[in-house]
């Protein structure tokens, strides 16, 4: 590993850590009326300028043409950065494409439920190798579900198979599909955090990862409670499963409480208890999101490896790129600009 350019992958990050949109930028879009000014805004305001600079003629913005800029904003990014050190940056790289792909699969699916797979033509996305021989331009061709068990069991996917209906014309279990993609992007990454960087390297990255994928869980478990009456045994099935800060035994704690109170109760005496303190529970997927990036905002500050910095820097890239789609939707359906900020997950200064 150059030492070297190593170090300059995380002055990079920092860098660009600190022309970070601020509060009073989000301020700004989030009280603006229409997509020709936000997309005003980026181009002429913020580090988005590359990425807008195309829109600033284009006179039929759209929701879906602005948030597609975006995904790719944070894909490409993620490239720049990861490829400037392919011993720091690849397998940080393969996390992230691997969460594209996945994600695309889970759109091709659920399109391909509705009876309408040619719309994920005009999603095609740039090529890129993750080493799963997933082909988008063939996946998305597929019209059958016997046709797609077949084509994905040759793939890094192929334990998606068990999950697929078994015949033409039977139904998709979306949650079910979207819980086993989950499981297999989790078990991909990790295999590679673990092959590539050292022992304590590699479990500082899986870190984000796994709590990531725990809090998913405890969300699943939630809405079931709160919304469904589920047994505890569907639940079960619908989970990533990956620990993190609980021990197995609150986890089940959890799982077993017979209320959605109760089980926040449980995990508010957990481990997760100064973060709850921090920032509430009262909206408990926004909790979820600024648990996360609340990890993300101490390993860019005081880590001193560089892998770990670069991984922090585009999670919190990537949640700057999901604030900006959040004001895009908020402003296509005219939703007060209070309550577009209330969902935001904004750094402040000195943070």
């Amino acid at each position: 590993m150059n030492s070297k350019a190593s170090n300059s992958v995380m002055t990079r990050a920092r860098a660009k850590y600190g022309s970070r949109l601020k509060p009073e930028d989000y301020g700004a879009l989030a009280g603006l009326s229409n997509l020709g000014e936000v997309v005003t805004f980026l181009r002429t305001r913020t580090h988005f300028a590359p990425y807008f600079e195309k829109l600033a003629t284009d006179h039929a913005l759209s929701r879906a043409k602005l948030e597609h800029t975006l995904k790719n904003a944070f894909f490409a990014e993620a490239q720049r950065l990861c490829g400037f050190e392919k011993s720091v940056g690849e397998s940080i790289f393969k996390y992230i494409a691997v969460t594209r792909e996945t994600e695309l699969i889970l759109d091709y699916i659920i399109n391909l439920s509705l009876g309408t797979p040619e719309k994920m033509i005009f999603k095609l996305p740039e090529k890129f190798n993750c080493g799963t021989k997933i082909d988008f331009s063939k996946l998305f061709q597929i019209r059958r579900a016997t046709e797609l068990s077949k084509y994905i069991s040759k793939t890094g996917y192929a334990k998606l198979c068990s999950v697929l209906p078994a015949k033409d014309g039977g139904e998709f279990d979306i949650s079910l599909i979207e819980t086993t993609l989950g499981k297999i992007k989790n078990s991909l990454v990790l295999d590679e955090l673990n092959r590539v960087f050292p022992a304590e390297t590699a479990k500082i990255l899986s870190h984000g990862i796994l709590m990531r994928a725990e809090l998913y869980d405890i969300n699943v478990i939630y809405r079931a409670k709160k919304y469904y009456r589920l047994s505890e045994n569907y639940i079960r099935t619908n989970m990533v499963g990956s620990r993190c800060l609980l021990p197995q035994k609150t986890f089940d704690k959890i799982l077993a409480s017979k209320t959605s109170e109760e089980a926040l109760k449980i995990l508010k005496a957990s481990r997760y208890a100064s973060k709850i303190e921090k920032y509430g529970i009262d909206d408990f997927e926004i909790f979820i999101r600024k648990a996360v990036i609340d990890e993300e905002i101490k390993q860019i500050h005081f880590s001193a490896e560089p892998a770990v910095v670069l991984s922090s820097y585009l999670r919190i890239f990537e949640t700057e790129c999901d604030n900006l789609i959040r004001i895009i939707e908020g402003i296509s359906y005219k939703i007060s600009k209070e309550e577009i900020l209330k969902n935001l997950i904004m750094i402040e200064k000195g943070e």
